[in-house]
Formats: C-alpha cells, structure tokens, sequence
C-alpha cells in the first residue's frame, strides 16, 4: 500500500473514532434499583411491590395460620409412591428439570431435637419430616409459595423478598417455639419443602410458615 493511501485510511479511522466518541452507537444502562425504563406508564410502576410490604401481606393472610393450599404431607408422600411426575404437578418447578417446592401442612410428634431442627414422625407413615429451626439462607418458602417475579422492579428486590421473608420466619415462626419443642411433643405445622429426588422424601426437609404446639384435647 502506497504511503498516501496508508495516510488516508489513518485520516478515516480517525475521523470515525472521534464520531464514534461524540455519537456512541449504544448506551450502556447499569442494573439494579433503577433499571426500571423510564417510558414505563404510571399504571406499570403501580404494580412494582416492595419486598417489605410482600411480606407483610403474605403473614397477614389465613394462609399463614391455617395451610390453606398446602398439600397434607401423608398425601404427598403417597402421591409420590405412586407416580413420583404425577405427584410434581401439583408442586412448583423452577427451571427445566430443577426442583420441585411444594407448601405441606400435617401434624406429628416430635422424636428427636437436633442441632438445626427437629425430627417429626408424622402417624401412619413409615417417613419422617425435618423442621429446619436454624438460620434460613435459601430460596425454599419464595418460591413454594408463588412469588412471581414480574410483580417486582428487579432481582435485587425480588431476592430481598427471599430474605425478609427467610428473617420473619426465623422471628415470628421459629424462635417463640423453639424452646418449647421437646421430644414427644404433639404439634401441627405448615411448610415448604423442596423436593429434587425421592431420598429427598424422607426425611422431609420443611421450612416451617406455621408451628403450633397441640394441648391433649387438640389431638386427634
């Protein structure tokens, strides 16, 4: 290449480049709190939820108290004896071929105190669930009980939905019972449980929403 063809191929590159500065042909937009766009309508920002108030709804509702949803866990058990595909229907499956979680409700007695939870065999069935009564770290109870994502402005905010509602259960679920939970104690209870396999049935890891300690009377 002749030296004023090299000059002049040098002169357009450069010219491109200051273009290119000036008049960049993508913007680069950061993530995370404000990744809302902007154009969004006021009725679309209307429907963003905050994590907290989330929360707060889902440990105002009958749910809560009462299990209403949840599978009985002997019925989950058998369902799975069954047809372990059939029996995953019913559950919620994040991802092609991840995880099942389901929320659970039943009552049992307590055999064993561990570090991290208790044992409880539940009457009439050879199987045993675990009661998680340690710290809570994963994403269990958000995603068995239907959190959507799309209701929320980002991951950021839905992740915080995980751990505030991970924080409450160690607050208001687990610690006012913990020390009254002794071996032989009768209780009712509603979880959530993520199912991968079948060993994972047994015991039943259950990340408990509702604890309730059951008076003689109270037995059935």
């Amino acid at each position: 290449m002749s030296r004023d063809k090299m000059l002049k191929c040098g002169g357009l590159v450069t010219i491109g480049a200051i273009l290119c500065y000036f008049f960049p042909l993508a913007h680069i937009r950061p993530l995370g709190k404000h990744s809302i766009d902007a154009s969004a309508s006021n009725e679309q920002r209307s429907k963003v939820v905050d994590p907290v108030a989330y929360v707060d709804n889902f440990f105002a509702s009958s749910r809560l108290r009462t299990g209403e949803g949840a599978t009985e866990i002997s019925q989950l058990w058998q369902a799975f004896d069954s047809d372990p595909n059939e029996a995953k229907k019913s559950g919620r499956q994040v991802g092609l071929g991840g995880a099942t979680y389901f929320c659970v409700k039943g009552r049992g007695i307590v055999t064993s105190i561990e570090k991290n939870g208790c044992i409880v065999t539940v009457p009439g069935n050879e199987r045993q669930a675990f009661l998680s009564l340690g710290v809570l770290v994963d994403n269990t109870v958000r995603e068995a009980i239907g959190v959507n994502v799309n209701q929320f402005a980002n991951s950021q905010d839905f992740n915080a939905v995980s751990s505030e509602l991970n924080l409450r259960i160690e607050q208001n679920v687990i610690q006012p019972i913990n020390a009254q939970l002794q071996g032989g104690a009768e209780i009712e209870f509603v979880g959530c449980a993520k199912v991968r396999t079948t060993p994972d049935l047994n015991p039943l890891l259950l990340v408990p929403i509702h604890i309730a300690l059951l008076d003689a009377g109270d037995a059935k």
